[in-house]
This record gives structure tokens, C-alpha cells and sequence, in this order.
């Protein structure tokens, strides 16, 4: 395994790769998937990763597995060695096509809808004890 490795130096090792696995225990989202995506790569990728219900179809650009299930993790890589390559590159191909509706236009969409979410819910009602700790809060 590489390390860590600065931002410029990415495209080499995505190019040489033939897949990419994010086995994390933890993730919000792992943008990192987009990057290998974008690069044409199929994705092998935790269930614990934020991302893996908008940008893992299952068997079409990659495989979904646990990251605490060894066999689960075996599994996925093995299915991805065994693969023909014209299939593989395919897969990488698709990965592409999804994530390229994933821009800047999609993010600014979602940053509006979130917003104006936040202006039309109702503000909280608070209990006699939430107001209380927050006026001794405000005191300190």
C-alpha cells in the first residue's frame, strides 16, 4: 500500500489501477469514491460509507460488502480479479456515466433544498427544562 499521497499524485495510481476498494469502518461520505469514479474505475465499497446508496449499483459499477466481514471483503475483491477485463472496463464506464450527475449544478440544487427547508420547518417548541438549562447556559 502507498500511503498517503499528495492530490497531484492521484491520477497516476487511478490509472494504473483496475478497481477501487474503501473497505472504511467509518465514513460520512468518502469522496474518494467520487475521484476513483471520475476516473473510470470500478468501486468495491464499505456499507458504512455515506455514499454507497447514490453511487454503488450493485454489480453494475461495483459491490457493496461490510467492512467488519472479512469473507465479505474476499468476496468483492475476488469477483473483481475473476472479472473479464471488457466487463471490468465496463463497469468503470458506468461508474463514470454516474458519477458526472454529480456536479456542481447537483450540489447547488441540494444547498437550496436544504435551505429552504431550514426556513419553512417549524421552529422548536422547548420544554420548561430546555429553557432553563439554556438560560443558565447564557449566564455563564
Amino acid at each position: 500500500m502507498p500511503g498517503f499521497k499528495q492530490y497531484t499524485d492521484l491520477p497516476v495510481y487511478y490509472g494504473l489501477a483496475e478497481a477501487f476498494v474503501h473497505a472504511s469502518t467509518t465514513e460520512q461520505w468518502g469522496l474518494v469514491i467520487n475521484e476513483a469514479m471520475a476516473s473510470g474505475l470500478p468501486v468495491l465499497v464499505s456499507n458504512r460509507c455515506g455514499c454507497t446508496s447514490d453511487l454503488v449499483l450493485e454489480g453494475l459499477n461495483g459491490f457493496i460488502f461490510d467492512p467488519f466481514a472479512v469473507d465479505q471483503i474476499a468476496a468483492s475483491m475476488g469477483r473483481m480479479a475473476l472479472m473479464d477485463d471488457e466487463v471490468r472496463a465496463k463497469m468503470g464506464t458506468e461508474s463514470q456515466k454516474l458519477i458526472a450527475q454529480w456536479g456542481p449544478d447537483r450540489f447547488a440544487e441540494g444547498l437550496i433544498m436544504a435551505a429552504r427547508a431550514a426556513v419553512n420547518a417549524p421552529l422548536p417548541r422547548f420544554n420548561f427544562v430546555a429553557r432553563l438549562l439554556l438560560r443558565i447556559l447564557l449566564l455563564r
